[in-house]
């Protein structure tokens, strides 16, 4: 990747004087597309939109910024303000480095513009008209600035030095960017993975313009408090010393009735929407954090800091949140998603074996419903991730969250793909629900689940017993439990009330070979039944 530098935003936001600042900083080219423009066609952008039109103005900019695109050595360009509002520009930038908004208020836009007076849109207006339109025009463009990998605020009250500092912190912080989800109902966010970046995370939050407009609430767990101390409190000074809420450990807790504790806690201390959550743990309360984020004064901003591998690599991509009904498991939720995930594998130190291994389930679950080449990586690299490799470790984070964000990109609220992500997890849900919660970690009981929905698919003839031996030997490898005793009748009740039943109908997902599965309906009770055999 060539790694230009963009800079975008509004017109007289400060993107050539800031652009060229920080290109001389860096030692690199510099170049102002507006410029460019005005260069080769010899005329003002003005005179350019008298004589020639807005359009010829948007394709000799199209035609500049894939020039630019192409180029081998990396540059910092300044964008035009509409630049974004193209379609095919937004492609060619993300694809050739990263792109930073400079964004100011619109009274601060108005006032510089109204120095020269020579913009062309916002030509021969009165203060009243041209800060109006600036807001119209702003409100109709954000779809496109929110594009940008980060923002960064341009007031005449900070000088160029502050403002270039800003912004090499915040890069410093996005190298660690791996990979941004796109949910299929709209919007982006971007997935950090990297080693101690936390105590960095003052950057993610001031560059996705919630620092310091917002109030922070971290929110963890009692377990995770106190195994995770020096690391909550470098997240806590990143969101200005802000308060901690604790929520009771463990799956048994996840229920409404904690959850109003949050509540509870928030209206007592007078958060309001302007509030962002930091939820700071593994998967149940990252699913509390965030239905508590959905719905505390009808939605305020949360950001995923997850501490378990199975929540890095599951829980905190693809936005349901949900709690517990005795009922059955996320019964009551939502689909909200986050701001961003921030993946810091240092705090993986304190996980147990146990809780490890609760990670890797899921991570093998991707490589037989999506990509049976991940699927030979992770074979290939058993003693590595036993031990807890980082580079192998890393990668197993980033492929996971990659197929994940792909499958989220299609189908955000499980209307169809995404139902492929419960491989394993409808057996699994029922060994859970038997067992209470209590005897094995959701990873655990998903790796179980597994092996049964494996050898369902065998006896439907969907699946040949070699690759059910193959899926097998590798959860054998990494140390997977091989057996439980379940009562089948039980467990075929158990099945009865879940989430990914339709009006009735029992839903499975079972794989027709290694890196792809199917969605079976209504199998017969005598099969399942027969599956169970798998770890009896």
């Amino acid at each position: 990747m060539k790694e230009h530098i963009f800079f975008t935003g509004f017109m007289a936001s400060g993107k050539s004087r800031t652009g060229r600042a920080l290109a001389e900083h860096l030692g690199r080219p510099f170049i102002d597309t507006d410029a460019v423009i005005v260069e080769r066609a010899e005329k003002s952008i003005s005179e350019i939109f008298a004589m020639d039109g807005e359009e010829t103005f948007r394709q000799m900019e199209k035609d500049i910024i894939a020039e630019i695109c192409q180029k081998d050595t990396p540059c910092v360009v300044s964008l035009g303000g509409g630049a974004l509002t193209k379609k095919e520009n937004l492609e060619a930038i993300r694809g050739a480095g990263i792109i930073i908004r400079l964004w100011a208020k619109p009274e601060v836009l108005s006032e510089r513009i109204g120095r020269k007076n020579t913009r062309p849109l916002l030509a021969n207006l009165d203060d009243q008209e041209r800060l109006e339109k600036i807001k119209v025009m702003l409100k109709e463009r954000e779809g496109n600035y929110a594009c940008a990998d980060f923002s960064v605020e341009s007031t005449n009250e900070l000088t160029e030095t502050y403002v270039i500092g800003r912004i090499m912190q915040m890069m410093r912080f996005w190298k660690n960017k791996a990979l941004t989800v796109r949910p299929s109902s709209g919007g982006s966010y971007p997935i950090f993975i990297g080693n101690n970046i936390i105590p960095e995370a003052g950057a993610l939050l001031e560059g996705l313009r919630l620092a310091p407009s917002h109030e922070f609430l971290v929110c963890t767990d009692t377990t995770i408090a106190k195994a995770q101390n020096n690391m909550l409190g470098a997240l806590r000074v990143q969101g200005g010393r802000c308060p901690v809420f604790k929520f009771q450990a463990g799956e048994k807790n996840k229920t409404l009735h904690n959850l109003n504790q949050l509540y509870s806690f928030m209206l007592h201390r007078n958060y309001t929407r302007k509030s962002c959550l930091l939820q700071f743990s593994g998967g149940v309360v990252g699913d509390m954090a965030g239905f508590g984020a959905a719905t505390y004064q009808r939605g305020i901003p949360f950001i995923q800091f997850p501490t378990t591998l199975l929540s890095m690599v599951d829980s905190s991509v693809g936005g349901k949140v949900a709690v517990n009904h005795p009922e059955g498991k996320n019964m009551i939720g939502a689909f909200y998603q986050p701001e961003a995930v921030v993946c810091d594998m240092s705090v993986l130190s304190t996980l147990n074996e146990n809780e490890y291994l609760a990670g890797l389930a899921e991570i093998v679950k991707y490589g037989v419903i999506y990509d049976e080449e991940f699927f030979s990586y992770i074979e290939n690299n058993v003693e590595k991730i036993k031990a807890h490799d980082l580079e192998v470790l890393k990668h197993l984070i980033y492929r996971s969250c990659s197929i994940k964000a792909e499958v989220v990109g299609i189908d955000e609220k499980e209307a169809g793909l995404r139902a492929i992500l419960n491989y394993g997890h409808t057996f699994g849900h029922a060994i859970e629900k038997l067992t209470h919660y209590e005897m094995f970690s959701h990873g655990i009981a998903v790796s179980l689940g597994m092996r049964v929905a494996a050898r369902a698919s065998v006896l439907l003839d969907k699946l040949t017993k070699d690759a059910e031996e193959r899926q097998n030997k590798l959860l054998n490898a990494l140390g997977f439990p091989q057996k439980y005793n379940i009562n089948v009748e039980s467990a075929w009740n158990a099945m009865s009330v879940d989430k990914k039943a339709e009006k009735g109908t029992r839903v499975y997902i079972l794989p027709t070979q290694i890196g792809a599965v199917q969605k079976v309906c209504n199998v017969e009770k005598d099969i399942i039944n027969q599956a169970w055999e798998a770890i009896i």
